[in-house]
């Protein structure tokens, strides 16, 4: 019963350790996957570089202006949410050579992108001015239209996270929508962002079914790039999120964070999100693995609206972390000191079963001397009985060999002579002097530590030899109690069998009437 109670305290705390609340399959199986892609971090970065590298050799090689403008815009791609300074030194690079070119359309790309490379650093002032400089003619194509709404767009919603005037951030609010009108002016009906923001714009408006639509109609596309899938299960994840779907928010934003490390992006906000839904759901450990990584990477990427989100609640991961894991430091405690126990008692049966063993080995031994003792005892009285049988043989022959001569007198003289019955009869006595001293061989050291000391009997005697009064409390040790019966055994008178039980009695240190119970229980194991 007891090891049943300690079993139950041991599971409970085994059970208690860091367990989460209950998640969807498809959402475990999307953390399941992020968790392992975490764990690749060293081939993915090796992966990137070895792309960047390939890029760079290229870039040194001879070609048209056009021709490395195009490698230097993969390679700022390339950095942009990796590495932003080497992004800022590439779109340097563009912009120099886009002017060399004399390509508005060059010029451009390459402030836009500079826009978005402030933009991610915080540097909303740098890429308003920047964006200032693009300039906006009927000549430009659907996506570059698209690209500086977007930039705008971006870089609105970025002061609207490190603003707390409610004011201004109603001015922003409006003028992201004005920006996303003029995208679906301006883009494509295949674009991505083309659907993207009529989502954005149906969740603003407080329904975010119809605009999991939008974005499933665009899903249906079957569309292979991991940025287009990563911005896609994050806006779909925004839209679980507003009605309050946290395990289907929690697998997008998941499988969104994915498709950004898979491609080495070190500015990831879907990680950001993912570790904020993992700590509502009681998944510390995964929340502070993943607001690390994301802190991580935002620190060698300096993006800066990237840390500014995590801020806001990584001291709470980081204090619900430290409280977890001191938790599991107590539970961890409880089950030594459980183990301890457990050890302890199965070290005390244990203790208690070999001496219970012991004990059954030397009884099953004393048995086993017992047998050997029986069959002994038993082989010396069939001897007794065969050699008394022969003795009564060896008389009747002597009888009748007297009996021929028909002298009268010395049959006479024969039948009234005791020699023959002394002799068998001192022959008898050693014989069970013998065989009783074999069953109990303490018997004389037992019987006299019932008596006074300076009354002590038989101490002086040979070995195997009992005394005429030894025998008699011999025979009342195996039961023959009446003192007739011990008087014929040893051929003395009953006054003389009475006068030793009585003089014992008076010897005895125990009270008289207890002498020969005491006395019957000598040699009993």
């Amino acid at each position: 019963m007891l090891y049943h109670c300690i079993a139950s305290i041991l599971f409970c705390a085994l059970v208690s350790i860091g367990n989460p609340k209950h998640l969807a399959p498809e959402t475990e199986a999307a953390l399941s996957k992020l968790d392992r892609l975490l764990k690749e971090e060293n081939h993915i970065t090796e992966v990137k570089e070895a792309r960047m590298n390939t890029l760079r050799a290229q870039l040194n090689e001879t070609g048209s202006d056009v021709f490395q403008y195009g490698l230097m815009k993969k390679l700022y791609y390339e950095f942009e949410r990796y590495n932003l300074d080497s992004a800022l030194y590439y779109v340097h690079l563009k912009e120099d050579l886009a002017r060399k070119i004399g390509d508005q359309a060059l010029i451009n790309d390459a402030l836009v992108d500079k826009a978005n490379r402030y933009i991610i650093s915080g540097m909303y002032r740098n890429a308003e001015n920047v964006l200032d400089d693009v300039r906006l003619d009927k000549s430009m194509s659907p996506r570059a239209k698209t690209e500086y709404y977007r930039s705008l767009i971006t870089l609105h919603h970025g002061r609207k996270l490190t603003n707390r005037d409610p004011v201004f951030n109603g001015m922003l609010d409006t003028l992201e929508h004005t920006y996303r009108n003029m995208i679906f002016n301006a883009a494509d009906s295949s674009m991505l962002f083309n659907y993207t923001y009529r989502a954005e714009n149906e969740m603003d408006y407080g329904h975010p079914e119809r605009a999991r639509k939008e974005l499933e109609r665009y899903l249906f596309t079957d569309p292979n790039s991991p940025d287009e899938l990563s911005i896609l299960h994050y806006c779909m994840a925004k839209t679980y999120s507003m009605e309050g779907n946290t395990d289907k928010a929690l697998y997008h934003y998941a499988t969104s964070a994915y498709w950004d490390l898979s491609t080495g992006v070190r500015s990831s906000r879907s990680l950001i999100k993912t570790a904020g839904m993992a700590m509502e759901k009681g998944m510390t450990s995964r929340a502070f693995s993943y607001i690390t990584r994301a802190y991580d990477d935002a620190t060698v990427s300096d993006a800066r609206i990237c840390l500014e989100e995590i801020s806001r609640f990584m001291p709470e991961v980081i204090s619900s972390y430290d409280q977890i894991n001191n938790k599991r430091i107590n539970d961890a405690m409880l089950i030594i000191l459980l183990m301890a126990i457990i050890l302890a008692i199965s070290l005390t049966a244990l203790y208690f079963i070999r001496r219970y063993q012991t004990q059954i080995l030397r009884q099953i031994e004393q048995i086993k001397e017992a047998n050997k003792l029986r069959e002994t005892t038993l082989g010396n009285y069939v001897a007794m009985f065969t050699s008394h049988i022969n003795s009564l043989e060896e008389y009747r022959s002597t009888i009748r060999v007297v009996a021929k001569t028909r002298d009268l007198d010395q049959i006479t003289h024969v039948l009234r002579s005791d020699d023959f019955i002394d002799a068998k009869r001192s022959t008898l006595l050693k014989e069970f002097d013998q065989t009783f001293l074999g069953v109990f061989p303490d018997f004389v050291k037992q019987l006299n530590t019932l008596l006074k000391p300076g009354q002590h009997i038989g101490e002086d005697l040979p070995a195997g030899k009992l005394s005429n009064e030894l025998r008699i409390f011999a025979l009342i040790r195996l039961g023959v109690n009446e003192s007739a019966a011990i008087a014929r055994f040893l051929n003395k008178s009953p006054s003389t069998i009475y006068n030793y039980r009585v003089k014992l009695r008076k010897a005895s240190i125990c009270p008289k009437n207890e002498f020969e119970s005491r006395l019957i229980e000598i040699g009993k194991v």
